[in-house]
């Protein structure tokens, strides 16, 4: 856009709306992925009861049973890789019956996920962190086990606090967060970063301009890149792909505040 004032790099994909709504107020972004996802197959989670046509039935993600995402890659890869078309999209040949669940998540993009997935489900607690959302669990007094889906980078804050509880975590790891380093050329107004793996993969190809601002989506990756840079960082409003947007367009928009 010839009206663009300033650049931005996002280490994440971002949907053509958010790009829209930057365009619009005079912010070009430009989008390169600096994870990959790899879904895993766990034999593990495959079902117990017989079906029919040589599948069986799983109900892990039954009540009493109570599910815990910290992640939207988590419910991603449940949705894409082990659910499938009938459920049966899977080297598993599971179906899984997914009525009546019980969750625990983080709140924003993971929550609207999960209601996506499991639109019949009880949502028990969401938080923005893991450390509240943990919190929020046991301050139920009623759950003595979960079933917590995660990636082979999890954080640690949310099963050590459940397990010191006396809670019991079953971890299962559907997915593997895989670097993708790329050397960007030129140099941005801002760029966006959505985890501390993100960060550690620019980083492991590409130096940060002393004059770019950084933008974390929450206090997580916000650490991460103050343990690497002593450059501006602006941490989202929210933990959601349209807060990091805007908070960058009010940062651009009103940038002598920040002076």
């Amino acid at each position: 856009m010839l009206n663009d004032k300033y650049r931005i790099l996002s280490t994440r994909h971002l949907t053509d709306s958010s790009i829209a709504v930057a365009g619009d107020n005079g912010i070009r972004i430009d989008v390169q992925d600096f994870i990959q996802i790899k879904p895993v197959t766990l034999p593990s989670l495959k079902g117990n009861k017989p079906g029919w046509n040589g599948t069986s039935i799983s109900d892990i993600f039954q009540a009493p049973n109570v599910s815990v995402f910290t992640s939207a890659n988590a419910l991603n890869v449940l949705k894409q890789h082990y659910f499938g078309v009938n459920g049966l999209r899977n080297e598993l040949r599971t179906v899984f019956l997914t009525n009546n669940a019980r969750i625990g998540c983080i709140s924003g993009k993971t929550l609207q996920k999960a209601r996506e997935i499991f639109p019949d489900a009880e949502i028990l607690a969401s938080s923005p962190y893991g450390s509240e959302l943990a919190a929020a669990l046991i301050a139920l007094g009623n759950i003595s086990e979960v079933n917590f889906y995660c990636g082979n980078q999890k954080r640690h804050e949310l099963p050590d606090a459940l397990k010191q509880a006396g809670i019991t975590v079953h971890e299962y790891v559907i997915y593997e967060n895989i670097p993708a380093p790329a050397v960007i050329n030129g140099d941005y107004d801002g760029i966006l970063f959505f985890s501390p793996s993100a960060v550690k993969s620019y980083l492991s190809a590409n130096r940060i301009n002393s004059k770019t601002v950084c933008f974390a989506i929450g206090r997580t990756t916000a650490t991460e890149l103050r343990e690497h840079t002593d450059n501006k960082i602006i941490m989202s409003t929210d933990i959601s792909e349209d807060s990091m947007v805007r908070t960058a367009i009010f940062y651009f928009n009103n940038i002598n505040c920040y002076e």
